[in-house]
């Protein structure tokens, strides 16, 4: 008997990522062992491949797919198949489900706790990340497991807010775990497999292409009762997941935004459209009466003091310390919200080694901090 772990790696193999017909197999046959001893003949007659996907399952290799489970073995990740019981029934009900999970961490109870997506621009305004990190804070309070995709921006913010307040949250890549994907984020992804999870459909190895990360999309929704949508123009990734998250039957939400900023027009549309507006993680928990959660008089108040942070204080540059027009130009761009290093070198349009030295520069000083994920605020 082949261990059905390399049955399920060896058949995501061979039909790749975002193909309905992996659910089909095991709809049909109720055992992806009986499927596979039925060989080609059997595969031929079912009537559910083509041709090419034919030759595929004839041309992967079992160890091709032992290769991987080494691969996993060897950096430590989980491979949770889709007849297993931590499988979450709420991806098995998508339309395409990935028939195969990489978990770095452990999978939290999609099934029996609320669990909400967060997405949004990579390119996120002060205010973006903000909202973004007192909602997943908030959320994460109550218990609430915080879904994104580990991107700059809202994604980061969402998974910071959510580590901060103790909760926990789950990144799910559109690459292999192991790939060196976002560098500068890697010491937040560790610090979410602690807790949570980072996730992939794809196996060790795989590159970040960029085809990957609209299928990808389909899996955060899946795994959310549902998707708030931060900040997003009207031709944002982001509004990928959220058409999933409509065909996959789940609420979706956006955060109202300022008229005149980019980031918001695709928001607002969505508001227009039929979104339930966001003032609130209130608006968020109401949504979901299923889950019973009742936000108690301490996470009101939580909420409360945090949302007042919205009206933010005027930014101010020390002006009593001599610094170089470089470094100047770098402390400017500045503020009191945490800013990205990468939203610091484009705003600067400077080389990323001298923006590196000049924010050295300006931490020794004590005019900046650094935080989690490479984000920078004034002290």
């Amino acid at each position: 008997m082949i261990n059905t772990t390399r049955l399920w790696v060896w058949l995501s193999l061979a039909l790749g990522t975002d193909n309905p017909k992996q659910k089909r197999v095991y709809d049909t046959y109720n055992s992806i062992s009986k499927f596979y001893e039925g060989g080609i003949y059997e595969w031929r007659l079912c009537g559910i491949f083509s041709d090419k996907e034919l030759d595929a399952l004839t041309s992967v290799r079992m160890t091709d797919a032992q290769k991987v489970i080494d691969d996993c073995t060897r950096l430590g990740y989980d491979i949770v198949c889709f007849d297993d019981e931590e499988y979450p029934q709420k991806l098995k009900d998508i339309y395409a489900p990935p028939c195969v999970l990489y978990v770095w961490g452990k999978l939290p109870d999609f099934d029996n706790i609320m669990s909400i997506a967060m997405v949004g621009t990579r390119n996120a305004t002060q205010y973006g990340v903000m909202t973004s990190h007192v909602l997943s804070a908030s959320l994460s309070k109550l218990g609430v497991i915080i879904v994104s995709g580990g991107a700059l921006g809202i994604d980061t913010a969402s998974h910071i807010g959510a580590l901060e307040a103790g909760g926990t949250t789950v990144c799910v890549l559109g690459c292999g775990i192991d790939h060196r994907y976002l560098m500068s984020n890697a010491q937040l992804r560790k610090n979410i497999a602690q807790t949570g999870a980072v996730i992939s459909e794809y196996p060790p190895g795989t590159k970040s292409f960029p085809h990957n990360f609209p299928v990808r999309n389909r899996i955060l929704s899946g795994l959310s009762d549902g998707v708030v949508v931060v900040e997003a123009d009207e031709k944002s990734g982001s509004l990928i997941t959220v058409n999933h998250a409509l065909e996959q039957g789940r609420e979706v939400f956006a955060v109202m935004g300022n008229i005149n900023s980019r980031y918001s027009t695709g928001t607002n549309k969505m508001i227009k459209d039929g979104a339930t507006p966001v003032t609130s993680y209130l608006d968020i928990i109401e949504a979901f009466p299923q889950y019973s959660i009742e936000s108690s008089n301490t996470n009101v108040e939580l909420s409360a003091r945090n949302d007042s942070q919205l009206n933010t204080p005027p930014v101010k540059h020390r002006v009593d310390v001599e610094l170089s027009d470089t470094v100047k130009k770098i402390y400017d761009c500045i503020g009191n919200e945490p800013i990205h290093i990468d939203q610091i070198v484009a705003k600067c349009g400077l080389p990323v080694s001298k923006v590196l030295q000049s924010l050295t520069e300006l931490e020794l000083l004590s005019l900046i901090s650094c935080q989690q994920g490479r984000l920078y605020k004034l002290v």
